[in-house]
């Protein structure tokens, strides 16, 4: 499963995941799962996430949204 990180949050695509293109944000307690679209939109959020960790994650997914696509598409070709 491809990886970045960004100020210690871990983003991941996983590799057999379904549609849409999206990222996981994983923390110590809780995932996000945001849209890989422009800007990047919140799917879900499980566990209870500090705001400042949203947006931080929002932020990270935002400027590393071309790698993560590449990302998604590499693994995911319809």
């Amino acid at each position: 499963m491809p990886s970045i990180y960004y100020q210690k949050l871990r983003i991941a695509i996983y590799s057999n995941d379904h549609p849409p293109p999206h990222a996981h944000v994983l923390g110590p307690d809780w995932e996000i799962k945001i849209h890989l679209t422009n800007p990047p939109t919140l799917l879900s959020i499980m566990g209870n996430p500090k705001k400042y960790e949203v947006r931080k994650s929002l932020l990270g997914v935002s400027l590393n949204i071309d790698t993560l696509k590449n990302f998604w598409f590499q693994y995911h070709v319809a």
